[in-house]
């Protein structure tokens, strides 16, 4: 079911022990789990009846732990399984957690939270869970819903749009597009700046082509992050989805290359002692994309970002002087930034 149809079964009555909410849109995911939450606790209760539990450093045994214990002055108690796939990897693992919720009483609520969409719809596990109605999906707006949710946001900070204009900063921020992993969070943060942006009341064609990040500058910063977790395969999926766009290698390599450039400045400044107002103000960059390398810089550290800008200058000197595939040289490129160290 969708989030829509959760919302009108909690409304009714109709409480399942257990769910498990999956998709891409983390946006309405995360709404939805706040209005589990609420739902059910008040605030000062949180701390007796909500459990976060994560999969990837607890087992099954502390998930039983939370599940088995008795609310306090409440109907129900909620158990929020965080990184669900970790605890099953291993068929044995995922068996075990079946048997298990499928015992569960109702004195609280398990919500299995797939924000990453790890659980695959073939297991044991989602069938059953979809079976009994507890799977709920979370799939990226369309149509009317989106349109009209976009519409919300504005009026939310007493702002405007022409429809034809609304359709325009949709399709300009990539939300549809099939290669770009855009959410109502980039929409939003896009919307925050237009409104911030703009003194008027409505937001025209001529603030968004100067206002919005193009969708090579959002493909960048997946990139980054791809590699700040080591994860070859998106990488190079990402470089493809570039690559698709016919943006050419070395404009590729350059942003890429500046990127990494601004996060190496980032972590220096801030091992420095700066305050973030005053690196974004050294690095002169923006708001939104200052946002973006910090989150990433405090994963990564002096040492790896110059061996990584090492292995870029080498890749650009190949480009110039070999006559190499450049494509080739990209993908050695990304195997060697994705190994982590």
């Amino acid at each position: 079911m969708n989030y829509d149809e959760f919302r009108s079964s909690i409304s009714k009555g109709n409480v399942n022990p257990v769910y498990v909410f999956t998709g891409e849109e983390t946006y309405i995911l995360d709404m939805a789990v706040e209005y589990l939450i609420q739902v059910f606790i008040t605030t000062d209760q949180k701390t007796l009846n909500l459990s976060n539990i994560e999969g990837k450093t607890s087992g099954l045994d502390d998930l039983k732990a939370s599940c088995e214990t008795l609310p306090f002055m409440s109907q129900r108690r909620v158990t929020l399984l965080r990184t669900p796939e970790a605890l099953i990897d291993k068929e044995s693992d995922s068996d075990n957690l079946l048997n298990y919720i499928k015992s569960l009483g109702d004195h609280q609520v398990l919500l299995i939270n797939d924000r990453n969409v790890k659980i695959k719809k073939n297991t044991k596990l989602y069938r059953h869970l979809n079976k009994t109605g507890s799977a709920v999906v979370f799939d990226k707006l369309k149509g009317k819903d989106l349109t009209d949710w976009v519409r919300g946001r504005l009026s939310g900070r007493e702002k405007d749009m022409s429809y034809t204009d609304m359709n325009y900063f949709i399709q300009q921020c990539s939300y549809s597009s099939r290669n770009i992993s855009t959410t109502l969070y980039d929409l939003d943060n896009e919307i925050k700046k237009l409104s911030d942006y703009t003194s008027g009341k409505t937001i025209d064609r001529n603030t968004l082509d100067s206002v919005l990040i193009k969708p090579l500058d959002k493909n960048i910063f997946d990139f980054l992050g791809a590699v700040g977790s080591n994860d070859s395969d998106r990488a190079m999926e990402v470089f493809n989805d570039i690559y698709l766009m016919n943006e050419p290698i070395p404009r590729i390599l350059y942003m890429i290359s500046r990127q990494f450039r601004l996060l190496l400045g980032y972590v220096v400044y801030k091992e420095k002692g700066y305050a973030s107002g005053e690196i974004q103000e050294k690095l002169r960059i923006k708001p939104y994309e200052f946002g973006k390398i910090a989150a990433q810089g405090n994963q990564m550290n002096q040492k790896r970002l110059r061996g990584i800008l090492e292995d870029i200058l080498q890749t650009d000197k190949n480009l110039k002087t070999l006559s190499s595939d450049q494509r080739l040289e990209m993908e050695i490129l990304i195997i060697k930034l994705t190994k982590g160290k």
